[in-house]
């Protein structure tokens, strides 16, 4: 599934870095072995391994990535946009977590409710601070890579928020249209599997 090694790969792509994809299959292959044998310092998926170094949980991996590979001005250009966008993606992630903890919910049509009436305040706050923007602080950063991503379960599950709040598909469909977002999606190894595992209780179409 895409899950949270997604946007890694999408900025792997971005910066032209070379990487190999790999893809567990059967869970004891996981579970059993690598997680146990591979030397991480806190085993977890995804992971990623640049030579004698390794690293885990989705947020470090995707700022160690920019710091290697860059370009570094996709954590902000200065110390203050660093901070909007830490603020940014600290109230969008906490909105994106409570969408996706739905999908695994066998009552997920009565819970959306209550979670939407909590978090539209915080939309809104976000959509005021984007304003007409195409990306999130008026050029491409981190966060756009995290709202093209994770757009998906609120518009799946709050199709009409997904619609009033019109920064969420704008920058989508902006980011989408980059060039090496583009040719990453053209290429035969892009991945484009489903968002959750079988199991969950919502799917989102492809």
């Amino acid at each position: 599934m895409q899950g949270l090694a997604q946007v890694p790969r999408l900025l792997l792509s971005y910066a032209g870095v070379q990487f190999e994809d790999y893809h567990y299959e059967n869970p004891d292959h996981w579970f059993k072995e690598d997680k146990l044998h591979l030397g991480l310092d806190f085993p977890n998926l995804p992971y990623l391994v640049d030579g004698e170094y390794n690293i885990t949980e989705s947020g470090a991996i995707q700022r160690y990535i920019i710091d290697r590979w860059g370009p570094a001005e996709l954590l902000g250009k200065d110390a203050k946009e660093k901070a909007k966008l830490e603020s940014f993606l600290s109230i969008f992630t906490e909105i994106a977590g409570a969408a996706k903890g739905l999908f695994f919910n066998k009552e997920w049509e009565t819970a959306k409710t209550a979670v939407i009436e909590k978090y539209r305040p915080k939309l809104e706050q976000l959509d005021k601070f984007v304003g007409e923007n195409k990306f999130v602080l008026g050029y491409l950063t981190l966060a756009d890579f995290v709202v093209a991503e994770d757009s998906h379960y609120i518009e799946r599950l709050f199709p009409e928020d997904f619609k009033a709040f019109s920064f969420l598909g704008r920058i989508r469909a902006e980011f989408n249209d980059l060039p090496q977002i583009k040719k990453y999606y053209e290429q035969p190894k892009a991945f484009k599997g489903r968002f959750f595992p079988e199991y969950a209780a919502v799917t989102i179409e492809q």
